[in-house]
């Protein structure tokens, strides 16, 4: 980036500074280095530094930014410049319409994992009780089991996850929200997993990145999300082949599974789950067309506790 006397030079005086100017410019530094959608991340950016609504940033492009505004922009900026990701950056995600608190403890919500839980709030639509038992795999930073908890108000959900920081950035996402009817639990799929309890649904957006994909990914994902949530093992599909062997037990016969898969898994996905006893394996694709969503039913005939 250049120096504070070049940005003098470039934005001009404090009193010359603007919101349009430090936006033209910050786009420019972004843009130049490949960064894409770089206006929309200058006004995040500037409107996370003024403490306002990027949407509210039109409004005032003529408005000045005072020297300790923009010197709080210039972190920022440089932060993202690194290719830290902005919602990291500011703190924030949106997921279905609800604003999580995100850190590095969390994987950012993907628009790809609004398809898994309208998938699993349809399911839960055609299950008649009066509380519905849901269980969520990978709680991260809460995404899942809040959104479902707040279109679906009959469930009861409970969401694991071996990270307790990812288990404590959910609770305050949940409280944010005023969310009741979500129990967070430290667990390991892989370990003794909890026994005695049976769900209607289980949810997850498990780590399904293989260990050659891993290494391909952006630097957003690579060097900043966690791994452990984001790595699935030599092909991406051990926690997939874990989380349905435990289906058959888990679910109350004639209870769903539902997962979110990368983007050539589904072939495999199908032959583990069906190998696994479950029936009426269905897929659905994502916004690009990819098969990204496997559901699966427990036969009326399965589901014994363990």
């Amino acid at each position: 980036m250049p120096s504070d006397a070049r940005l003098k030079d470039v934005l001009g005086m404090e009193e010359e500074r603007t919101v349009l100017s430090v936006i033209q410019w910050g786009a420019a530094q972004l843009s130049t280095r490949g960064f894409e959608d770089a206006r929309l991340n200058v006004e995040l950016l500037l409107s996370h530094s003024l403490g306002t609504r990027a949407a509210g940033l039109h409004g005032i492009l003529d408005r000045r930014v005072t020297s300790e505004e923009f010197d709080r922009f210039l972190q920022l900026l440089q932060r993202r410049l690194r290719h830290e990701p902005l919602q990291y950056i500011t703190g924030e995600a949106e997921f279905m319409g609800i604003t999580l608190s995100v850190n590095k403890q969390v994987l950012i919500p993907r628009p790809e994992t609004e398809l898994l839980v309208e998938r699993a709030l349809s399911i839960i639509k055609t299950i008649r009780k009066e509380t519905i038992q849901v269980l969520d795999i990978g709680t991260g930073s809460g995404n899942i089991p809040i959104a479902i908890a707040s279109f679906a108000p009959a469930v009861s959900v409970t969401s694991i996850d071996v990270s307790q920081g990812a288990l404590e950035t959910a609770a305050r996402n949940a409280a944010r929200h005023s969310i009741s009817s979500v129990m967070f639990r430290h667990a390991d799929v892989f370990a003794e997993f909890p026994p005695g309890q049976q769900f209607d649904v289980i949810v997850s957006n498990p780590p399904y990145i293989s260990r050659d994909d891993f290494a391909l990914l952006e630097p957003e994902v690579r060097e900043f999300e966690p791994a452990i949530a984001t790595t699935g093992g030599e092909d991406g599909l051990r926690f997939l082949r874990r989380i349905s062997e435990l289906s058959a037990g888990k679910l109350y016969a004639g209870g769903w599974l539902l997962m979110e898969l990368s983007y050539d898994q589904s072939v495999e996905a199908v032959e583990i789950l069906r190998n696994k006893g479950l029936s009426n394996v269905e897929l659905f694709d994502d916004y690009q067309g990819i098969p990204r969503i496997i559901q699966a039913q427990v036969p009326i005939s399965a589901g014994t506790m363990v």
